[in-house]
């Protein structure tokens, strides 16, 4: 028994399927990859007639007619604060009480660039202070000045605007009064250069 062969014609037109199949998912990750950057309207520019600059804003509980953005768990409860680090660092603190409880950077695109999570039994507190990327003079450091050393994590950003999420467990009624006092507690200051 003899195999016949695929003529020359066949292999081409195999090899023109394979690089436009090739082609195709080249071209589909890259328009997915740059969708949210064509998007027009991004996560900061939607908060921004509602949510003042460097202030939290704490959110109600969601429902479908008041989600200030897209894919928001219903179960949560939400603080945002809009941020722009062009007239100086921005210092940021909260607690986050236990598990469930989190605290995250994004960008104006809406990429997540920092998470931090409460633990177990135990509160969390987290205080960073978000800086440009830039060669400003930002100050001495309390080093240079003779003092003790400041402990405040600092982000360098690439970026000088975004939005900072506390986010927690909506666990009821019963926990209404505590879960939104913990939201209002977090703060979001400009620290002028």
């Amino acid at each position: 028994m003899q195999i016949a062969t695929i003529g020359p014609w066949v292999q081409t037109r195999l090899r023109v399927l394979l690089v436009a199949i090739l082609l195709a998912g080249i071209l589909h990750i890259l328009a997915t990859l740059a969708a949210p950057r064509l998007a027009g309207n991004t996560p900061v520019a939607r908060l921004a007639p509602m949510a003042p600059l460097h202030k939290f804003l704490v959110h109600p509980p969601l429902a479908p007619q008041n989600q200030p953005l897209a894919f928001m768990a219903p179960d949560m409860r939400y603080a945002m604060c809009r941020y722009d680090t062009a007239k100086g660092p921005v210092l940021v603190s909260a607690r986050l009480p236990g598990r469930g409880w989190a605290l995250a950077l994004y960008t104006p695109e809406g990429d997540n660039f920092y998470t931090a999570v409460g633990q177990e039994a135990q509160s969390t507190d987290i205080t960073l202070q978000l800086e440009p990327i830039a060669d400003r003079f930002l100050g001495l450091t309390p080093e240079a000045r003779g003092r003790a050393s400041e402990a405040t994590a600092s982000l360098s950003l690439t970026t000088g605007k975004g939005l900072v999420v506390v986010r927690g467990p909506d666990r009821g009624l019963a926990f209404a009064a505590e879960t939104e006092a913990a939201l209002k507690r977090a703060n979001c200051t400009s620290k002028p250069f």
